[in-house]
């Protein structure tokens, strides 16, 4: 908890530094400098990853599949071992599009 403090401090001094130099001037009065943004963040790959692997989950739990073992990647999508009427089967998830596609 007390890192927790301390990284939510030092954050908070940094975005006052940054505010600070956002709104000095330059040497002539009423000149304000021009305000720079940091590039939007960009999710790495490991972050893009375990975005799309929770999609995948969310549509396996928004298709009625909330008993489901052997999760995994498959290629591109996610597979997952489903029970539905008393059946066992795998599906593949394609969390891009959605889609939740019954295998054999």
């Amino acid at each position: 908890m007390k890192s927790f403090a301390l990284a939510f401090a030092a954050a908070g001094l940094a975005l006052a530094g940054t505010a600070f130099a956002q709104t000095q001037t330059s040497g002539s009065p009423g000149a304000a400098m021009p305000i720079i943004r940091p590039a939007a963040s960009v999710p790495s790959d490991h972050d893009r990853v375990a975005i799309r692997m929770t999609d995948a989950l969310n549509l396996l739990e928004a298709k009625g599949y909330g008993d489901f073992t052997g999760f995994r990647a498959d290629g591109k999508d996610y597979a997952a071992s489903v029970s539905q009427d008393g059946h066992r089967f795998t599906v593949l998830v394609d969390p891009d599009s959605g889609q939740v596609t019954r295998q054999g």
